[in-house]
């Protein structure tokens, strides 16, 4: 499916996309309205028209960051612990591909992995047999280490409101100590968020959860 599944929404039009784009976003609205004051007040003097034209200039290209900021490949439905503080049912999360189309994730954690052929960046599930999820598109290496801490930070909030699967978990713990994966997992998805940020915040309470 190209269309974000039905009843989910773009983690990007979330509480998620607010913090991650909240810098770029108060450049924008304050660059804005010092561009249109300079330019007002540009009507008598062409040095206040040059510095409004290049504060409009600073406020479309910090829109435009953030809007690149929000773009983030997951959305959650309205369970989620990120859209409604009770859920009413069960939360899910959903993974978007670099082909655009959208994959709802079962009871696993994702890491990145590259291809050895294309060198595009693969999101695979974290144990045997490494089963590929999606192909994400070519990005820089922080940029998607940022996507895999929220989408697996989004898991394990999803799991916290839906009911610990016990077993599922004790598996998934033996696998990743029989291969090393657990101690590097999720020190690399930590470094990957702004320490003291919201996000960061979640990543440890999804972790207390487990």
């Amino acid at each position: 499916m190209t269309e974000v599944p039905r009843g989910f929404l773009l983690l990007g039009s979330t509480e998620v996309g607010e913090e991650l784009a909240r810098t770029s976003t108060v450049v924008a609205y304050v660059s804005a309205g010092l561009g249109v004051l300079s330019m007002l007040l540009g009507l008598t003097s062409s040095v206040m028209l040059a510095l409004g034209l290049v504060a409009l200039l600073v406020a479309a290209l910090a829109r435009w960051r953030a809007q690149w900021l929000r773009d983030v490949p997951f959305a959650v439905n309205a369970n989620h612990p990120w859209v409604l503080d009770e859920a009413m049912g069960k939360a899910e999360v959903a993974i978007r591909s670099s082909e655009m189309h959208w994959t709802v994730l079962g009871d696993l954690r994702l890491k990145l992995h590259k291809d050895p052929l294309l060198g595009d960046p693969l999101v695979v599930e974290d144990q045997e047999p490494w089963d590929t999820v999606v192909r994400w598109p070519q990005a820089a290496e922080a940029r998607l280490q940022r996507w895999l801490a929220i989408g697996n930070t989004a898991l394990a909030l999803r799991d916290a409101v839906n009911g610990h699967d016990e077993e599922a978990e004790e598996q998934r713990r033996r696998a990743a100590e029989d291969t090393d994966l657990l101690e590097r997992a999720w020190p690399e998805e930590e470094d990957a968020l702004e320490e003291g940020s919201a996000l960061s915040r979640w990543l440890e309470t999804a972790r207390g959860s487990e």
